[in-house]
């Protein structure tokens, strides 16, 4: 009799069997649906890219048009002639924010002299008639002032442009509302060595942000090898006084601003000092 019990403790009653088989029936459809599906998908031909912008251009799901310019940019032929084209059109024209932030991502990776012109469009979209140029949201011009900044920095853009980027991004700087677009403003003017730009990021500092600010000084410190530690007064009286030679010391690292150790090993040890400084800071140094 016990092993009996214990039998029946052990296993499920045939009663119980024939409940959970019964309720394994009603989902079956469901999981015969899935695999068909996830079967479909694994057995479907691979599409090309060029397959892949046909989609990214004509379907109506934002998902798909996303995720189809995602699949060209990864591909070896992101930078080809039809693929450039495509990443313009989509960048200037698509409905959907996060496809059209893709396509300039990709866009601007091509390093392609079209990039700039199609960035400077977005950024300045007032100026062209819409069938052209959509009006960016916040997302899209922050993407497109991050790869017009580092077309810049990269010394990518074609010396027709290069005027016109410096004005561009020092609007963005002193009018955006959207503080990413002010940073990268403020980034990328670390490659224009004027009066106008020095002038424009010294103003910056007084950006209600302060990451705006910090990018400015980083800019500054760039451009002059100067530091006043995101001080406006300061930099405007430094400024008065070497307008003459504002950039006679550029490439310069001020002696506060350079970093504490001269070799990776020295960066490790200075990082696990700085922790332990973090974890316990009440401990005494040796």
């Amino acid at each position: 009799m016990s092993i009996f019990r214990a039998g029946r403790a052990r296993y499920p009653s045939v009663g119980a069997l024939l409940f959970v088989l019964a309720g394994c029936s009603e989902q079956m459809p469901k999981i015969d649906a899935r695999l068909d599906e996830a079967a479909q998908k694994l057995l479907a031909p691979r599409k090309t890219p060029q397959q892949y912008m046909i989609l990214a251009v004509s379907s109506e799901d934002p998902d798909v048009r996303r995720d189809a310019v995602a699949r060209i940019s990864a591909s070896r032929q992101y930078a080809q002639d039809w693929a450039i084209k495509g990443f313009i059109a989509i960048a200037c024209l698509d409905n959907d924010p996060q496809t059209r932030c893709v396509a300039i991502r990709a866009l601007a990776r091509t390093g392609d002299p079209r990039a700039a012109e199609t960035l400077l469009k977005i950024l300045n979209y007032r100026d062209y008639p819409s069938h052209e140029v959509r009006p960016p949201d916040d997302l899209s011009r922050w993407d497109a002032t991050v790869g017009l900044a580092d077309l810049l920095l990269g010394g990518r853009v074609p010396e027709e442009y290069r005027a016109a980027a410096h004005k561009t991004l020092r609007d963005r700087l002193h009018l955006d509302s959207d503080r990413h677009v002010r940073i990268a403003a403020a980034r990328g003017l670390a490659a224009d060595a004027s009066d106008e730009t020095v002038r424009a990021l010294i103003d910056g500092l007084r950006d209600e942000d302060y990451a705006v600010a910090h990018q400015c000084e980083d800019s500054l410190v760039r451009l002059t090898g100067q530091t006043h530690n995101a001080d406006p007064t300061a930099w405007q009286a430094w400024y008065e006084e070497n307008r003459t030679e504002l950039f006679a010391h550029a490439g310069e690292v001020p002696e506060s601003r350079r970093p504490p150790y001269r070799n990776d090993f020295e960066k490790a040890v200075h990082n696990a000092r700085e922790l332990v400084r973090w974890l316990w800071p009440g401990a005494k140094e040796e």
